[in-house]
């Protein structure tokens, strides 16, 4: 049976940077929901830390999740995230437990 594999991140934006990762994501996102596998791609903003924005993705199965990471929009905003982020994205995979 395959099962849908969950993915969070939490990213933190620069200061003054957080309208260029929102534009950077919400090119991703456009183009990450047209992958096979899919199944949810969203962004959510900290309403008491607007510069916190949390990644919420649901795929079809691990093989979906994992290449996700070679797609080229993926790879290419990877790249502009250096310039945008304060550190590294917390990123956490896995199943649904309830």
């Amino acid at each position: 049976m395959n099962e849908n594999v969950y993915t969070i991140a939490i990213l933190v934006a620069k200061p003054g940077q957080v309208d260029a990762l929102i534009a950077a994501l919400e090119a991703l996102a456009a183009a990450t929901r047209e992958e096979p596998g899919a199944l949810e791609y969203g962004f959510i903003r900290d309403h008491k830390r607007p510069e916190v924005i949390l990644s919420y993705e649901r795929w079809r199965d691990a093989e979906a999740e994992s290449a996700h990471w070679q797609t080229p929009h993926l790879k290419r905003a990877l790249g502009r995230f250096e310039a945008l982020l304060d550190g590294k994205p917390a990123v956490y995979t896995g199943a649904k437990i309830i």
